[in-house]
């Protein structure tokens, strides 16, 4: 016998054999979830949601240069900072839809990778976790429970840090404490109030269930040192929101976030009642599949299987706590001073997320033998038809490529126009004054400073104090507080009234805005008559000059 037949039969010749084919075969599962998530969503309106706020942030602070003069662009960067750091001269470079598109796939292959460690822990056969991640995504179009909080969508630090803390979740379900620490600070760093929450959720579940190591105080001290380690690039954002010095107000920065922007994020009681009903659904069906893995188990030792199907179920209801202690101070925390804090967030994504993984842990623990079998046929073919049906809008995305901006980012050809001709026609320093609830969009069209738009929100207690302060100039002096404080005002609503008092201003009122804020043009409707020099027009939108500018 040679040497090397001896070599080949060896044990660590096989179980190098086996950790490779092991590897081989995580790899193929994170590119089938990556491309199954990117089927969906890769090419869903790019440069729209968050993206068309963070992306601009993040070409301006690699390139100060580009637009000096507008408010917002100038905002400090606040926890954001490592993403601009890392991603703003992608932008720069590449531009806003293959940024958009590049760190899409980037999130996406993240999100994969901790679906995948948490799914093999599980023992999830990789056909039953595709139906679990389909279910979560594509049976709603809301992918939180009712907080209107999402996993997979746009490019921006959140995706990030989500696609970390399910890496950490999973390294949790293997034991393995300290990597879940750095995961999970290294999800701070991106984004401090996802990585934040998730790593409160398991020190909590280390507590519970790892108490007898944990007596060991420098292995718990090994612990939080990774965390705070891996999370100190977020500490500049949290001094800095603590104890940034602001001037006295009588509106609260944190009322205006939350109940004046964020409602539909932050405060409960704006809920609609039909809302609530999505998460009761859940959690009895979180219940139900606890119970029926549980039971099942009832007469054997604990597999690892089992422990960490638990482990994940008790990891999901300490996500929960917050949840639940901001719905108990959600109706005495008038000026939002904690609610600003998000502790729907965490729980938010994973009570849907978890209970879509133990529905397809009890169906592959129900059907056995042939059954499964026939169970994972049936699989293959609603995925298939997922998959047919999301190729096809795919393929219209990529046909529509070319025609970026446009229809998808909900930009109409006269819109379009009208920055074109100010970006090629105006001064690059002109300040143009545009409607404060839409189009926000504006800025990286025109590649012109504007004034304020609804939409993009500083971080920052000074700057959204501001921020305020620019909506009510530009809305016709409109006391959105009172409106707020009267009534449930929706998002639309809230963007119905500040475009009809935008488009009530007076050419008095216009000339005082101008003066403000040293701009050179205003853009309006073409029904809302000013008595001020036209400088352009089309079928829709008028552009009016700054006489004395």
């Amino acid at each position: 016998m040679t040497n090397d037949t001896v070599l080949s039969h060896s044990p660590q010749t096989k179980q190098v054999a086996k950790e490779l084919k092991n590897s081989k075969a995580i790899g193929f599962q994170i590119l089938g979830v990556t491309a199954f998530l990117s089927l969906g969503f890769l090419l869903d309106g790019n440069m729209g949601g968050n993206e068309i706020d963070v992306l601009p942030l993040s070409k301006q602070y690699a390139d100060p240069s580009w637009m000096p003069g507008d408010w917002y662009l100038n905002q400090l960067p606040s926890y954001r900072w490592l993403f601009f750091l890392l991603f703003g001269g992608l932008v720069v470079k590449w531009g806003f839809l293959i940024t958009s598109i590049l760190g899409r796939l980037l999130c996406y292959a993240l999100i994969a990778s901790g679906l995948v460690a948490i799914s093999r822990k599980l023992g999830l056969n990789f056909l039953l976790l595709l139906l679990a991640v389909g279910l979560f995504l594509y049976v709603d179009d809301h992918q939180g429970v009712v907080a209107r909080e999402w996993l997979v969508g746009g490019f921006e630090p959140k995706s990030i840090a989500y696609g970390l803390v399910l890496l950490g979740i999973g390294s949790m379900l293997t034991k393995r404490d300290r990597l879940m620490a750095f995961l999970l600070g290294l999800a701070t760093s991106f984004h401090v109030l996802v990585g934040g929450w998730a790593f409160l959720a398991g020190l909590g579940w280390l507590l519970l269930r790892r108490t007898t190591a944990l007596k060991n105080i420098r292995y718990l001290g090994s612990i939080l040192l990774l965390y705070l380690a891996a999370s100190g690039l977020a500490f500049r954002a949290i001094w800095e929101h603590l104890f940034a010095p602001i001037t006295p107000s009588v509106t609260q920065a944190s009322f205006l976030y939350v109940f004046l922007r964020l409602p539909h994020h932050l405060y409960p009681l704006y809920w609609s009642s039909d809302w609530w009903i999505k998460p009761l659904i859940y959690l009895l069906v979180l219940a139900l599949c606890t119970g029926a893995l549980w039971f099942k188990q009832r007469t054997q030792t604990f597999s690892e299987q089992h422990i960490a199907r638990m482990s994940l179920v008790e990891y999901t209801l300490l996500a929960l706590v917050p949840f639940v202690i901001g719905l108990a101070i959600a109706p005495f925390d008038s000026q939002g001073r904690l609610l600003q804090y998000y502790p729907f967030r965490l729980g938010d994504i994973l009570l849907p997320l978890t209970t879509c993984l133990l529905v397809a842990c009890v169906l592959q623990e129900i059907f056995t033998k042939r059954a499964r079998r026939l169970l994972l046929f049936v699989c293959m073919v609603l995925l298939s038809w997922v998959c047919t049906t999301k190729a096809v809008t795919f393929q219209q995305q990529v046909s529509t490529l070319s025609q970026f901006p446009a229809q998808q980012q909900h930009i109409d050809p006269e819109w379009l126009d009208l920055c074109t001709w100010i970006r090629s026609n105006t001064p690059k320093d002109s300040v143009v004054v545009s409607p404060p609830a839409d189009f926000p969009y504006f800025t990286w069209l025109s590649e012109r400073p504007t004034i304020v738009n609804f939409k993009l929100l500083p971080q920052g207690k000074v700057g959204i104090l501001e921020w305020y302060e620019r909506l009510s100039d530009l809305s016709g002096e409109l006391d959105l507080v009172s409106l707020v404080k009267r009534e449930r005002v929706t998002y639309s609503k809230i963007r119905r009234v500040l475009e009809t008092g935008y488009n009530s201003l007076t050419t008095a009122q216009v000339r005082e805005i101008l003066a403000k804020y040293r701009a050179d043009y205003l853009v309006t409707q073409l029904d809302h008559p000013l008595d001020l020099p036209i400088a352009y027009r089309n079928s829709r939108y008028i552009l009016y000059a700054n006489s004395s500018s």
